[in-house]
């Protein structure tokens, strides 16, 4: 059996070396390097841990990058977002600080979170008519996720709502459950940014990191719950819309064309 060389470092856990850096060590040097550390009590894995966390992050950002990869254009378009929030994140700045109030390492976490595509999600903008005669507009969700959630959950986004999508279809229903209809496309938007840009793509990221961080309640389903869901996503501006503003400043903001939410952290 083959086993990778390794350097013994002094009371300290071992790695695999690159052939580059290999040294020539007897096995029974090693052994006696951990016989020495096992008399003097000491715990090797007090200075190993460090490098195998590192190595274990790594493992873990890569598999998401390759999970976006195998999602063909939408994942290509999530990944540019997603390397934005992580730009914002690692800075100096209020939308930064105003994370990491609620986690230690928000980049870390932010970078863990998986991600999955609605393909079958609602597509069209409701335009609902109130007992006062009113209208009022429910435009298909953008993204949900879970309210104070672990590291590695998912991020779900609707493929047919505004994080990819300029326009959507919208029917009409009038009071009293009369003849409605299917009425001409309507401008779809996350706040005041136009629906399939990136700077909407990073609000709905960072409204959404924003309920597993656990620092916005859920949005809900309801007519009153997409109301908060608009006012959770302006408390994210608060924060963060300086850095929202100077995403892809020097970048094409359009990143597709087409055509706020719902269980916990939908917008």
């Amino acid at each position: 059996m083959v086993h990778p060389t390794v350097i013994p470092r002094l009371c300290a856990g071992r790695r695999p070396v690159p052939y580059t850096e290999r040294e020539t060590v007897s096995a029974r040097e090693a052994d006696r390097w951990d016989r020495l550390c096992a008399e003097l009590g000491f715990d090797g894995s007090a200075t190993a841990s460090p490098w195998h966390a590192d190595v274990q992050e790594k493992e873990d950002e890569d598999l998401v990058q390759e999970e976006l990869k195998g999602m063909g254009e939408h994942g290509l378009i999530i990944m540019r977002a997603r390397e934005e929030v992580v730009e914002i994140l690692q800075g100096q700045n209020r939308c930064a600080a105003w994370f990491e109030q609620a986690e230690s390492d928000a980049v870390k976490k932010f970078r863990s979170l998986h991600y999955s595509i609605d393909e079958t999600g609602p597509q069209y903008t409701w335009k609902i008519q109130g007992a006062d005669g009113g209208w009022h507009y429910q435009q298909p969700y953008v993204a949900s996720s879970m309210e104070g959630a672990s590291t590695g959950s998912t991020i779900t986004i609707n493929g047919r709502g505004a994080f990819f999508q300029l326009r959507s279809g919208m029917r009409i229903v009038p009071r009293g459950g009369g003849p409605g209809g299917l009425s001409t496309s309507q401008l779809l938007h996350l706040d005041v940014y136009v629906g399939g840009t990136l700077r909407a793509q990073v609000v709905a990221l960072l409204h959404e990191f924003s309920h597993v961080a656990g620092l916005l309640p859920a949005d809900g389903g309801s007519l009153i719950g997409r109301e908060l869901s608009t006012q959770n996503t302006q408390i994210v501006l608060r924060h963060c819309g300086a850095q929202v503003e100077a995403a892809g400043k020097h970048k094409s903001l359009f990143l597709h064309s087409g055509a706020g939410a719902s269980p916990r952290g939908k917008q």
